[in-house]
């Protein structure tokens, strides 16, 4: 490292498309800073969200082994002299991020990581970050239970910062009556994830067409494919719900996720954190208007998010944020009462109490940052 300066050089890096939406609100305030010089690694799908606010990324392209990914790391890292690193967290193979905290453990570069999900962390590389901005009190619980070296700094949910500009009214009724054929009432959103090898993922797919076959509601289902989620899961999904529902299904055309959430009535998922994103922007509208719901009942899924979170509970279904189907049986029931005005006013209530304020993470992120690393440059 080179001698005392009085700026703060710091690498951001990113791969998960979760990550890149709060970077994307972070990135343009550590330009703006006078404390700090940034640089951007990021990788598909990260990489096409962060080009916007920042031109100048640097596209990571994948190695074939995990030793060249870190090879292409250290390169960087040491022509830009890193002071810290500043890591998403993604998964579940190794890529981007998972290289860089292990090489800025190699160099003794100071890393932070930055959690989207209690408790979250990759551990597959045998490297974790020193420092990870996480959800809430609950997280930083969860996190210190399973990696008690990582320093857990509490924030709130920084990609959602923004969502009080949104005005969620506004955008439904702008865009939902387009999307509505002659007597349908009902619009169901499916938000896929990149997990067609996972068991119990495809099966859990397939319960829901079944169910849906049978609904009486008039409805329409709009699929939103993950960006990470191959041609051939899409296709799969795709000829799925066709068998079922027929011409009441559609591609999403939204430009962006808050389009997509704010005109759905139910934001269906198996546990897509599209879920948190619906609880936030019906938290800070005057009324809610939908319900979030995760498919909760194969016991393979279960099993496999269960050892990869490290979690036994789903935070957001054991604080009753958002609505759990436990059975297949029971998923016409669940929907029928999330499109319920009552029960969506009890999952907003229940927002305001849980979720913490996000208009103050990232200059808790900055202050954070300042005051650990001033000393050492």
């Amino acid at each position: 490292m080179s001698g005392c300066r009085k700026r703060i050089k710091l690498l951001i890096t990113a791969r998960d498309p979760a990550t890149a939406l709060s970077f994307q609100i972070l990135i343009p305030q550590l330009q703006s800073h006078p404390r700090f010089d940034i640089a951007v690694l990021a990788q598909a799908p990260a990489c096409e969200i962060l080009r916007g606010v920042f031109p100048d990324l640097h596209e990571f392209l994948p190695e074939a082994t995990f030793a060249d990914k870190q090879s292409k790391v250290r390169t960087f890292l040491e022509v830009f002299d890193a002071d810290a690193v500043l890591c998403g967290i993604s998964g579940p193979d190794l890529g981007v991020d998972e290289a860089t905290l292990a090489v800025a453990q190699q160099l003794g570069i100071e890393s932070y990581a930055l959690q989207s999900f209690w408790g979250d962390v990759n551990q597959l590389s045998g490297v974790v970050p020193k420092h990870a901005f996480v959800l809430d009190d609950e997280a930083v619980r969860i996190t210190e239970q399973r990696y008690p070296q990582i320093r857990s700094v509490p924030i709130g949910s920084i990609k959602h910062a923004d969502f009080k500009a949104y005005d969620a009214g506004a955008l439904r009724a702008l865009h939902r009556p387009g999307l509505l054929s002659s007597g349908e009432t009902v619009i169901v959103g499916f938000y896929g994830q990149p997990i067609l090898e996972v068991q119990g993922y495809f099966a859990t797919l397939e319960a829901l067409a079944r169910q849906l076959r049978e609904w009486r509601r008039e409805f329409k289902l709009i699929y939103r494919p993950h960006p990470k989620e191959s041609e051939e899961l899409r296709t799969k999904t795709w000829q799925l719900f066709e068998q079922a529902v027929g011409d009441r299904l559609q591609w999403d055309s939204a430009t962006d996720i808050v389009q997509s959430l704010c005109v759905a009535d139910l934001v269906v998922s198996v546990f897509s954190t599209c879920g948190f994103d619906n609880l936030y922007l019906n938290e800070m509208a005057e009324q809610p208007f939908n319900s979030s719901v995760y498919l909760w009942f194969d016991a393979d899924m279960i099993a496999w998010w269960q050892d990869y979170s490290g979690l036994t509970q789903m935070p957001l279904l054991s604080e009753g944020l958002l609505l759990s189907v436990d059975k297949e049986e029971e998923i016409l029931p669940v929907f029928e009462a999330g499109l319920k005005p009552e029960i969506q006013q009890v999952l907003w209530r229940q927002a305001k109490v849980h979720l913490p304020d996000p208009s103050l993470a990232v200059q808790k992120i900055i202050d954070t940052l300042v005051e650990d690393l001033h000393a050492a440059i």
